[in-house]
C-alpha cells in the first residue's frame, strides 16, 4: 500500500504541533533531524529527547516517524497518542502485510508443538479480537461495519510455526476497510487495526498484568476508553489467559516497524487481576445512556486539529453536585465550543457515557449545543 509524500508530512506536522502545545522546547537541529526536549514538569531526568526529520519527504522516515508516537504514547497514554501511533503504522506498513507473532512460552510448548486445546483458545479469541477490534476502529456497530470487519477477520492467515517454544505468526491482510469521507471520517487501514490491537495488548501486559496503578483509577479508565469496547477487551483477556501457558510474547511487525510486549509470568494473582479490570471497564463501559448536561466551558484542547478527536471539558451542576463533563468533539463541533467560550456562553452536552467519582465522561457526543 503505497503512500505519498504528503502523509509523511502531515504527521510529521502533527507531531510537532503536538510536542509544542505540550511544552516541548526545541533546541537542536543536526543531520536532517529536529531534537525537543520536555518540559521540566513530566519530571523525566537525563538527556531525553524525541527527533523528528527536518524534511518528512525523505527515504526511510516512517520508522523515525513511528519511534517518536511511540515514544510519546509511552509519556502520555494511548488516548491523547494513539491514534497517532496507528497513522505512523500504518504510513509506514510498505514493506508487506502487518502481522501479530505470539511465542508461546511454558513447559507443553519446549519441543516446538502446542496442545490443541490451547492452539484453539487461542485461534477462537483472536479471531474474535479481530473481528471486534476492526469493528471498534471503524465507529460503530451497523450492518455493514459488522461484515467489513467479518470479512477482514476471514482474511487473516495462520502461518508456520518455528522449533522451540510455539510461535504463532498471524498475517494481517494489506487492506483499506474504509476510505476518509466529506463528512470527517478518517481513513481505517488494516494495519491501523492491527496496530490498535497490539496497543492493546501491550496495555493489558504492562498496565494491568505487570503494573501497579490501581485498576479502578481514571487514568485507566480513560485509556481504555480510546482502547476497547466490552467486547473487544473480553476477547483480548481470553487470547492472554485461554490457552493456559506459563507466558506469551507478542510482537507487532508492518515492515521495518516491530514492536513488542510480553505478560510476564501469568501467575495466579496476575490473571485474577486482568480479571477484576475486566469486570470495573465492563460496568463502566456500559455507563449510562442519554446523559444531557448543560454548563461553562472550562477547558478545550485540540492536540491533533485534522482528527475529528477535539477535548472539551464543561463544569455543571449534575444532581446538585458540582460535577466536570468531558468529550471528544468532531471538528465542526469543536469550532461551535471555541466560539462559545470566547462569547462566554453555556452549551450543552447530551449522549452516552458514564459517571465516575469526580466527572462525567461522554463517550458518545449524540447532540451538541
Amino acid at each position: 500500500m503505497s503512500r505519498a509524500p504528503e502523509d509523511f508530512e502531515k504527521l510529521a506536522e502533527q507531531l510537532r504541533t503536538f510536542l509544542t502545545q505540550s511544552g516541548w522546547s526545541l533546541r537542536r537541529e543536526a543531520k536532517g533531524l529536529t531534537f525537543y526536549y520536555p518540559p521540566d514538569a513530566l519530571g523525566i531526568r537525563g538527556k531525553y529527547s524525541i527527533a523528528l526529520p527536518v524534511d518528512a519527504r525523505r527515504h526511510g522516515v516512517g520508522s523515525l516517524l513511528h519511534g517518536a508516537a511511540a515514544a510519546l504514547q509511552d509519556i502520555y497514554g494511548v488516548g491523547d497518542v494513539g491514534s497517532l501511533v496507528n497513522r505512523a503504522a500504518a504510513i509506514g506498513d510498505m514493506g508487506g502485510p502487518a502481522r501479530i507473532v505470539s511465542r508461546f512460552i511454558d513447559g507443553k510448548t519446549e519441543g516446538g508443538s502446542i496442545p490443541l486445546a490451547s492452539l484453539g483458545a487461542y485461534a477462537e479469541n483472536l479471531e474474535k479480537s479481530l473481528y471486534n477490534g476492526a469493528r471498534f476502529k471503524l465507529g460503530d456497530d451497523s450492518k455493514v461495519t459488522r461484515l467489513l470487519a467479518q470479512n477482514f477477520a476471514k482474511d487473516c492467515r495462520f502461518l508456520q510455526s518455528e522449533v522451540g517454544s510455539f510461535i504463532a505468526r498471524i498475517e494481517v491482510p494489506q487492506t483499506t476497510l474504509r476510505q476518509a469521507d466529506l463528512f470527517g471520517r478518517e481513513e481505517v487501514s488494516s494495519t491501523q487495526v492491527c496496530s490498535s490491537i497490539f496497543s492493546a495488548i501491550q496495555f493489558l501486559n504492562e498496565r494491568v498484568l505487570n503494573g501497579d496503578m490501581p485498576i479502578d483509577s481514571e487514568d485507566s479508565l480513560a485509556d481504555a476508553i480510546a482502547l476497547f469496547d466490552v467486547e473487544l477487551l473480553e476477547s483480548l483477556a481470553r487470547t492472554l489467559t485461554g490457552p493456559e501457558m506459563d507466558a506469551i510474547e507478542f510482537a507487532f511487525e508492518a515492515g521495518s516497524i516491530i514492536r513488542t510486549t510480553k505478560t510476564g509470568w501469568l501467575s495466579a494473582e496476575k490473571t485474577d487481576r486482568l480479571r477484576q479490570f475486566v469486570d470495573f471497564i465492563k460496568a463502566q463501559l456500559r455507563g449510562e445512556n442519554d446523559i444531557d448536561v448543560s454548563g461553562s466551558i472550562v477547558e478545550l484542547r485540540s492536540r491533533d486539529p485534522e482528527g475529528n478527536k477535539n477535548y472539551i471539558r464543561v463544569v455543571s451542576m449534575f444532581h446538585g453536585d458540582r460535577t466536570f463533563i468531558t468529550a471528544t468533539l468532531s471538528n465542526e463541533q469543536y469550532k461551535r465550543a471555541l466560539s462559545a467560550h470566547e462569547k462566554k456562553r453555556t452549551v450543552r452536552l447530551r449522549g452516552d457515557g458514564m459517571r465516575l467519582k469526580t466527572q462525567i465522561r461522554l463517550t458518545k457526543v449524540e447532540d451538541f449545543s
